[in-house]
């Protein structure tokens, strides 16, 4: 993990465009989304965010630092998911997690350009307009998006993917790599220099409202509980048609069933 020093404005990261929100901090998180194990950091950071959201804004930066050397093929996820953002970061969001949840159901074949633009297609029952989609996907727009946040990878020196990058006021704090949950707390704590408190997490069906689908595995880690715990508690949202389950091959993802009211 590196520090780097910052005034009281902006990070002397060499990006003035990165601004402190009102919240103390600011996350980045740098990730491959070209690489099955590019989303590994998800259920950490909905962890993080869960807790201690109250403290931070989170911004995802999906990129590939040598994304001029890789293939069309190779960086079929990048193009569909910047296409997708065009119309909103908030589709962007919601088709990384249920390109990881594929992932978990399908393995490699999850990201086949095939199997990645029908998972765009899904997400037209939230709104995405996907004429607009298919136009956007060979749209110069893109490939000036793709080089504006590989000049930012450049200039916050990211060389290793996934990177999590904490701001605070006066000090900035990049971790590269993967840790344990504690040392993502511990960074929190140094960069605020006070106690922190957690918050109370959300209900499992308001957690399943919110994430749309989850493994056993994530759900557990995020809630310190045991997976046969969370697998009891959810097969009774499952008897309340709250969700459903769906098997894989290293356990179970659960689904939130929307209701017609959230449908509307």
């Amino acid at each position: 993990m590196e520090n780097e020093q910052c005034n009281g404005t902006y990070c002397s990261l060499g990006d003035d465009s990165i601004q402190h929100p009102p919240k103390p901090l600011e996350i980045y998180h740098f990730l491959d989304v070209t690489q099955t194990d590019g989303l590994k950091l998800i259920p950490t950071l909905k962890k993080l965010d869960l807790e201690y959201g109250h403290l931070f804004r989170l911004r995802t930066i999906a990129t590939i630092p040598c994304a001029p050397s890789r293939s069309v093929s190779d960086m079929s996820p990048l193009l569909i998911l910047k296409a997708i953002e065009l119309q909103g970061k908030s589709f962007g969001t919601r088709f990384l997690r249920r390109l990881r949840m594929l992932h978990n159901v399908e393995g490699d074949a999850a990201y086949d350009r095939s199997s990645l633009i029908r998972l765009a297609e899904t997400l037209t029952e939230f709104g995405l307009d996907i004429e607009e989609f298919e136009r956007d996907i060979i749209s110069p727009v893109i490939e000036n998006m793709l080089k504006k946040e590989t000049e930012l990878v450049t200039d916050w020196d990211v060389r290793l993917l996934p990177t999590v990058t904490f701001i605070g006021d006066e000090e900035a704090i990049k971790a590269e790599g993967t840790y344990e949950y504690f040392v993502y707390e511990s960074i929190l704590n140094e960069l605020l220099d006070v106690p922190i408190k957690k918050r109370e997490k959300p209900s499992l069906e308001q957690f399943l409202q919110r994430f749309e689908t989850a493994t056993t595995a994530e759900i557990a880690f995020i809630y310190d509980l045991t997976e046969g715990q969370i697998e009891h508690e959810l097969k009774k949202l499952v008897l309340q048609q709250k969700c459903v389950s769906l098997p894989y091959c290293e356990g179970k993802v659960w689904r939130h069933i929307r209701t017609s009211h959230e449908t509307a």
